[in-house]
């Protein structure tokens, strides 16, 4: 996913439009369109206001990390590819569930295997 896609998820997920964030930007709505087509890219100061009005971070839209709270505050910050490989797992419930039960003893047990099936994983 590219930097323009992740803007428009956020602007959707903010509730506003192409014209009402434009128009919060104090731009025109063509411009929030080339920047999530990916034909433009905002200016600093452009992208600096973006990022407040939609309250998500240059890494998100970059795709670098996502940051994750849990209700107690605790903050984990995860890359794209971390996030793609969890929810892949999440999609599994089987595998799920047994990793669930005690995840150390089970990613061990799964990379033991592995390492038996893919030998560059030792090196």
């Amino acid at each position: 996913m590219v930097a323009g896609q992740r803007l428009k998820e956020a602007r959707k997920k903010a509730n506003l439009t192409q014209e009402q964030l434009a128009q919060m930007l104090g731009i025109k709505a063509a411009e929030i369109s080339q920047y999530e087509s990916n034909k433009r890219t905002p200016r600093w100061p452009v992208f600096k206001k973006i990022l407040d009005i939609l309250k998500i971070s240059a890494d998100e839209v970059l795709g670098r990390e996502i940051t994750v709270h849990d209700n107690e505050d605790y903050e984990v910050r995860l890359s794209q590819e971390d996030l793609k490989i969890l929810s892949s797992i999440k999609e599994n419930p089987t595998l799920y569930k047994v990793l669930l039960e005690d995840p150390q003893r089970n990613i061990h047990l799964i990379s033991s295997n592995l390492k038996k099936l893919i030998p560059e994983i030792n090196k």
